[in-house]
């Protein structure tokens, strides 16, 4: 073998590593891509749940249809919630099931779920996150006082 083809040889071989890689990097971002879409709808679905429990208070038919969605809800959630979005969940069930027959704290309740909001734009985009924690933002929620 020549020098000349020994490095056309070289040449090539490292033009596939770098094509190799590129595709390789390319995959690992869409797969990163479709599981948060899929993160993004499941934890969009939890919050609309939450908000139809709320929102049932008084309507016993509204609030079988609002608990199926949210068991239906957290069925997916355990499959793709991340551990933050899972604790607070958990915190929130907690809370709900301590409070099933009396008034609850509206505040306690808004600390929870602001938590979860919290928990879930980390695992969605933490560099947004973390800008949107910076500033203080405290994330506002409709619950209507529990008769």
């Amino acid at each position: 073998m020549t020098e000349d083809s020994i490095v056309v040889i070289c040449g090539v071989i490292v033009i596939v590593v770098v094509i190799a890689i590129a595709v390789w990097k390319l995959r690992y971002a869409e797969r990163r891509a479709h599981e948060s879409t899929v993160k993004f709808r499941v934890y969009s679905d939890l919050l609309n749940a939450i908000t139809e429990l709320n929102l049932a208070r008084g309507d016993p038919y509204k609030m079988d249809v609002a608990k199926r969605n949210l068991a239906m809800t957290l069925n997916r959630l355990n499959l793709v919630g991340c551990t933050g979005v899972l604790k607070s969940t958990n915190d929130l069930l907690d809370f709900l099931n301590d409070y099933k027959d009396k008034d609850y704290d509206t505040l306690r309740l808004h600390n929870i779920l602001n938590t979860l909001v919290i928990e879930a734009r980390r695992d969605l985009n933490p560099t947004h996150a973390r800008k949107i924690e910076e500033a203080q933002v405290r994330y506002r929620f409709f619950a209507p006082p529990k008769q």
